[in-house]
């Protein structure tokens, strides 16, 4: 192993300012995107920055950093997302909110219509028995760009 030289003359800027801008630009860039995507750059130039310390060529150090960054990539990424998906509620979208809501139909359905719901016209379509008119139905879940909805069973015990 060779003994390090700093300040060898034809040391192109020292490299490991260059490992030192990769490291914090990756790192930036993670930062702002919070896609966990770019630390692990961070991480290789960080083991590049090392083997400039102990005196490795240009080229050693960019083999560090590419085996070091994917390796790390490779590893920490998914543990990263499974630690993480665990701990951010799922958004629910507009339409998956609706699942579980009772409307009451203004027309016979037999298979599909359409209905307002919070102003948005959807088509609606009937996945058990016939509806009636004035009907209260129970939305159960979404297809395509239609909600499914099932006569409420309970309604004619109630009354």
């Amino acid at each position: 192993m060779k003994v390090s030289n700093i300040n060898k003359e034809g040391d192109w800027m020292g490299d490991w300012i260059l490992w030192i801008i990769i490291s914090v630009a990756a790192l930036i860039v993670d930062i702002a995107t919070s896609a966990f995507l770019f630390l692990w750059f961070t991480v290789g130039g960080i083991a590049a920055i090392i083997a400039y310390i102990l005196g490795f060529g240009l080229g050693v150090q960019i083999i560090v950093f590419i085996a070091v960054s994917g390796v790390s990539m490779a590893i920490g990424y998914p543990l990263m997302r499974k630690s993480l998906k665990g701990t951010v509620k799922k958004t629910e979208t507009m339409e998956e909110s609706y699942i579980g809501r009772e409307l009451n139909v203004d027309e016979d359905v037999i298979e599909k219509t359409k209905v307002k719901v919070d102003g948005i016209y959807w088509t609606i379509k009937n996945v058990g028995e016939p509806i009636k008119k004035g009907d209260k139905v129970k939305i159960i879940g979404i297809e395509g760009n239609k909600l499914l909805v099932k006569k409420d069973i309970l309604e004619g015990v109630n009354e």
